[in-house]
């Protein structure tokens, strides 16, 4: 793994991408917005411990965020889920709990409706949060990851698989394909756009900050990071109120008022009417967190993402 990072003759020829925040949206844990026959989706992860107990009841919900119904709950036997839309499908991935060395994977053509079945299985491998996309030679998993420590260096480091076809995996050797084992790098999103895989890491600032810088490469072993990272720090606007907060309870709004705020971390986004939709977590990263929304007006996703480097 190679990390190109800027230095004294890099130029910056524009400003940072600008990113409106539009406050609180949901109480639930990560999750992926995507357009779904037209329709403003969202995949989310319900789980009523913030995480403080990962063995206790969790699950994947699909709600419509317009309308601000659930259509269906599924994934009770894994946690940190992603989604991934390809076509008129959609895949779920999860870490089976039980077995932290095994990707559960949930798909569906309705969003009501659900087959699933193991991704795969590394043993030794302790895995958390999964990014999924497709590339020129097919699927592509990031995966965070904690163990096997000699293999990761610092806790946590990404990690990838590829795979033709959803079923056979090849895994990437990772001490030529990882981002990065040098520094804490948590909550991944990855995705493929004009040539470049673009992937976010949840970075660990001094005191207890947590931010995300963006990166991108055209082969998954050599790492250009952005020079107008971070993307996205606390700030006040995260305890803002939005239009699609209804789903979340007076109570906890009132307590989010004076919640400690260390932590804009785990983005996803789509596009939407013509801006790039994008949610990410705050919260203390500890034992209390919510979800917020917010957007890039007038873009693309693929414009968005290039707009860090170019």
């Amino acid at each position: 793994m190679k990390e190109i990072l800027y230095d004294e003759n890099t130029k910056m020829p524009h400003g940072y991408p600008e990113v409106k925040k539009l406050g609180i949206c949901s109480m639930s844990g990560e999750m992926t917005p995507f357009v779904w026959n037209g329709r403003l989706m969202r995949m989310e992860l319900v789980d009523p411990e913030c995480g403080t107990n990962l063995s206790s009841s969790s699950q994947a919900a699909i709600l419509d965020v317009e309308k601000g119904e659930y259509l269906s709950y599924f994934a009770s036997d894994s946690y940190f889920h992603a989604a991934y839309v390809e076509g008129d499908k959609i895949y779920v991935t999860g870490v089976d709990m039980n077995r932290r060395d095994t990707i559960r994977i949930y798909e569906s053509t309705d969003l009501i409706n659900w087959e699933s079945r193991d991704l795969f299985t590394n043993p030794g491998w302790v895995y958390y949060n999964t990014g999924l996309t497709k590339g020129p030679d097919g699927y592509v998993i990031l995966m965070e990851a904690s163990e096997p420590a000699e293999l990761l260096g610092t806790r946590f480091t990404h990690v990838f698989a590829t795979s033709p076809d959803m079923k056979t995996w090849t895994f990437l050797d990772p001490e030529r394909y990882s981002l990065t084992k040098e520094r804490y790098t948590g909550g991944p999103w990855l995705g493929y756009f004009d040539g470049w895989y673009y992937a976010f890491a949840c970075e660990w600032l001094p005191m207890r900050i947590f931010t995300n810088s963006i990166h991108r490469s055209r082969d998954l072993e050599t790492w250009y990071t952005s020079v107008y990272n971070p993307f996205l720090m606390p700030s006040n606007e995260d305890k803002l109120v939005s239009e699609h907060a209804s789903i979340v309870s007076a109570e906890n709004l009132e307590k989010i008022k004076t919640a400690c705020n260390i932590n804009n971390s785990d983005p996803d986004l789509c596009d939407w009417n013509g801006n790039v939709y994008i949610n990410y977590a705050c919260g203390n990263q500890y034992n209390f967190y919510w979800m917020c929304e917010a957007v890039a007006e007038n873009t693309t996703v693929a414009e968005f993402l290039k707009s860090f480097f170019e």
